[in-house]
């Protein structure tokens, strides 16, 4: 039996690094059952098969998890394990999206890790300024750093942040600049990157799974595939709250009853805005949540209309094989 640390996993597989090698690990049946099938980033108990083999017999406990809601089951998805910094890379191309930035920063606070952000790309940015005040503005106690990762410059910043000791993950969209960042802090080409799209600045996915890295002066580093939408696994309640609160706050004043806050007239949310009491971005998000809620109530209930439907034919198909064998086969 070996310690070992989780850095991919594949469909079939996982690839298991050991002290003095790495191997390719499958797990025992009662992982699926539990559910807590391992991540990158685990640690692991393996039991050796051959030199290039081996089972996954335990997860040890975990130190962190970091989660976001999984759109297609509406479950807690975990996505690494065991980090100690988040990096959050931002483009300042057509990447640029505070409301998003803010989702990330909320999923650093759930997750209880600290986090570092990056806005890359300082070569293209239309007000380098103006852009880097707004982001300090949200960040909180964040540290904020500007790079241009295709010419290095500023990515020496980043390794300030990063210890022996440290399992940092890369996250934020396609095309933001993870996998340059990544090749930068190894020293080398190991991961496969392309160009964005000049329309809308994003990536083509060309990570596509999450894979742990051993940095050259100690220390981990996760590159991860993009994610344009991330809902959260937990506290998204209270922040929807929080939103919802603030802008019905404003809403108790408009005109009409059924005012969309919109384009309608004596819309007290809108003067709010118009008057420098309300951020447009707030409106612009409550709009967001609500369309994000009625979908996932839409979906949910499509799950549950496909359950009955199952359960119906189900219950038929039941019903016609009895009253087949009780008339004897006819």
């Amino acid at each position: 039996m070996q310690t070992g640390r989780v850095i991919e996993v594949q469909r079939v597989h996982l690839t298991v690094a050991l002290p003095t090698q790495t191997v390719l690990a499958t797990v025992r049946g009662d992982f699926h059952a539990s559910g807590d099938y391992p991540k990158v980033g685990d640690w692991v108990k393996v039991s050796l098969i051959d030199s290039e083999q081996a089972v996954i017999e335990a997860v040890l406990p975990r130190t962190s998890t970091i989660e976001r809601l999984d759109q297609e089951t509406l479950q807690p998805q975990i996505l690494v394990t065991n980090v100690d910094l988040i990096i959050i890379v931002m483009g300042l191309d057509g990447d640029y999206n505070l409301s998003r930035l803010e989702r990330y920063l909320a999923l650093a606070s759930q997750s209880q890790i600290k986090s570092l952000i990056v806005l890359n790309k300082a070569d293209v940015s239309s007000d380098l300024t103006a852009q880097l005040q707004q982001v300090i503005d949200i960040a909180d106690d964040s540290p904020v750093l500007t790079t241009t990762a295709t010419t290095g410059d500023g990515l020496d910043a980043i390794k300030t942040h990063l210890t022996v000791d440290t399992t940092a993950v890369l996250l934020g969209s396609s095309g933001a600049g993870k996998s340059t960042i990544t090749n930068w802090l190894l020293g080398s080409d190991q991961q496969d990157v392309n160009d964005v799209r000049e329309t809308d600045s994003r990536g083509r996915h060309t990570t596509t799974t999450r894979q742990l890295f051993t940095l050259p002066d100690g220390g981990y580093l996760i590159d991860t595939p993009g994610m344009r939408e991330l809902s959260l696994a937990e506290n998204e309640a209270d922040a929807a709250d929080q939103l919802m609160t603030q802008i019905e706050l404003f809403a108790t004043q408009c005109q009409f009853s059924n005012c969309d806050h919109e384009k309608s007239d004596g819309c007290a949310v809108l003067t709010a805005i118009d008057a420098g009491e309300l951020e447009p971005r707030a409106l612009d998000n409550y709009h967001k949540l609500l369309r994000e809620q009625a979908w996932l109530a839409d979906k949910s209930g499509s799950k549950e209309r496909y359950t009955q439907q199952a359960n119906k034919r189900s219950a038929q198909a039941t019903a016609a094989a009895t009253r087949r064998r009780l008339s004897g086969g006819r």
